[in-house]
């Protein structure tokens, strides 16, 4: 359990301290070898191409994570160890994934929240006070109009969040050592991801307003139907009672 814990406080030591200058992922898969690359590049993905529609899985998968992380936390400072610890964080990680797929403002909140404020931390380096305060400001704001708006802002949130994963994990494979090539993989990924999400979202509207628009054809039709129908019953009612 005590690699779990030095793990943690390595991974808070590279975003938060050193940042990117000496940026170095191969200790988080010495053992699992690439598949956690591959398993950060597919959720990358999905944030980038489908982030507004599958936002209730990542806000599940991320509310499972974020839950995990305060279970293993707070059975640090109350001494738990084993299957104690265990269950304390799979529970925690499980109470909190439901509530951020089942509340769908407080998910998109917590959402916005997190993955904004690692996304402009791990842009600006992570270093010192100032970064992590804007960071947080600019966290905050998101987090609330997202919250508020729905997708016109989750896609943003998404789009960025996803840009930065990904340019996370292009930085580890590309043979340049610069965090200029993060940036501009990051947001390359970021404005695509940001662009084919509002043209699917503009697509899907279109799509509703074409039905909506036939549903409301076909009700005048029917209507117009019966008024006529009525108007024939009423002139053949008229010519009885004139006979």
């Amino acid at each position: 359990m005590e690699r779990i814990f030095e793990a943690a406080d390595q991974t808070s030591r590279l975003l938060f301290e050193d940042g990117l200058k000496n940026m170095d992922f191969s200790w988080i898969f010495s053992k699992g070898g690439t598949a956690a690359f591959v398993v950060t590049g597919v959720i990358a993905l999905l944030m980038i191409l489908f982030g507004a529609k599958c936002k209730y899985v990542l806000f599940a998968i991320q509310g499972f994570l974020l839950g995990v992380t305060a279970g293993l936390t707070a059975s640090w400072f109350l001494h738990l160890e084993g299957w104690v610890m265990i269950g304390v964080s799979a529970g925690a990680g499980l109470v909190l994934a439901a509530f951020e797929a089942v509340f769908r403002k407080f998910g998109a909140f917590v959402f916005s929240l997190i993955a904004v404020f690692v996304s402009v931390a791990a842009l600006g380096g992570g270093e010192g006070y100032l970064v992590l305060g804007i960071a947080g400001g600019v966290a905050l704001i998101f987090a609330i109009l997202a919250a508020v708006f729905g997708d016109p802002l989750i896609i943003p949130v998404m789009g960025i969040s996803g840009g930065v994963l990904g340019g996370i994990v292009a930085y580890h494979y590309l043979p340049y050592e610069s965090r200029i090539v993060f940036y501009a993989v990051s947001a390359v990924l970021a404005v695509v991801g940001i662009c084919i999400q509002y043209a699917m979202k503009s697509s899907k509207i279109a799509r509703l307003e074409r039905k909506k628009a036939k549903e409301i054809r076909e009700k005048k039709s029917v209507e117009s139907e019966i008024e006529m129908a009525r108007n024939v019953l009423d002139s053949d009612e008229q010519e009885e009672s004139d006979n």
